[in-house]
């Protein structure tokens, strides 16, 4: 049985939702309907990436597959995913980790989170290169690439560099239990019988930078 974890979050780019209310059968783990066509973009270009040719899972699909699974069942996986927020906890037990998420809204139901241990993420970081180059007549010239090491690890310098990302994740996908009075958009009462109000966020957990690939398209 997890935990409760208390987490305040600091956001680069979200929007606060307003939520209340208490626990009913919809708000069970299991049972969830989630919008496929936030995800059409990304199922569509799917079937041309040499890294999901063995087969991705979209955020939408994730979120699916871990809500089926229910709590404490971590689900292996490949993860498709455009970084369009991301950000850390200033409080509670999840201080250590970064996080970068599927949409803007870290909270809304259908969004797919990954937490990034630190060193991790620096060895990632380290790997997200900026090329520089011209166009001329239509053809473009790189004079190079280069990967600048010498940068604080912090979550502007993280959406610095992976915002607008798109990328393919190795790793496990499980339901991860927050306390706060905001999310899903609709918080629940606490599964574990206490009186705190959370929701169910989605993650892949990332210890090894190796799990994390960057889809470049032509």
């Amino acid at each position: 049985m997890l935990r409760p974890i208390s987490a305040l979050l600091l956001l680069c780019s979200t929007a606060a939702l307003a939520a209340q209310g208490g626990e009913t059968e919809q708000d069970a783990p299991q049972q969830i309907t989630l919008d496929r066509a936030a995800d059409a973009a990304l199922r569509s270009v799917r079937p041309t990436l040499p890294e999901c040719a063995a087969g991705c899972l979209t955020p939408h699909e994730a979120v699916a597959l871990a809500y089926a699974a229910g709590e404490n069942a971590p689900r292996p996986g490949r993860f498709l995913l455009d970084i369009r927020g991301g950000g850390r906890s200033l409080t509670g037990e999840l201080t250590d980790l970064f996080f970068v998420n599927s949409q803007a809204g870290y909270a809304q139901l259908g969004t797919l989170t990954i937490a990034f241990e630190p060193d991790a993420l620096w060895a990632l970081l380290r790997r997200a290169r900026t090329c520089a180059g011209s166009l001329e007549n239509g053809v473009i010239e790189v004079r190079g690439c280069h990967a600048d090491a010498n940068f604080d690890l912090n979550m502007f310098t993280m959406m610095q560099r992976l915002g607008n990302r798109r990328v393919v994740v190795d790793g496990e996908v499980q339901l991860q239990w927050i306390d706060a009075r905001t999310g899903r958009p609709s918080p629940v009462a606490n599964k574990r019988g206490e009186n705190e109000l959370g929701y169910y966020q989605t993650w892949v957990r990332v210890t090894d930078a190796d799990q994390v690939i960057f889809v470049y398209e032509e």
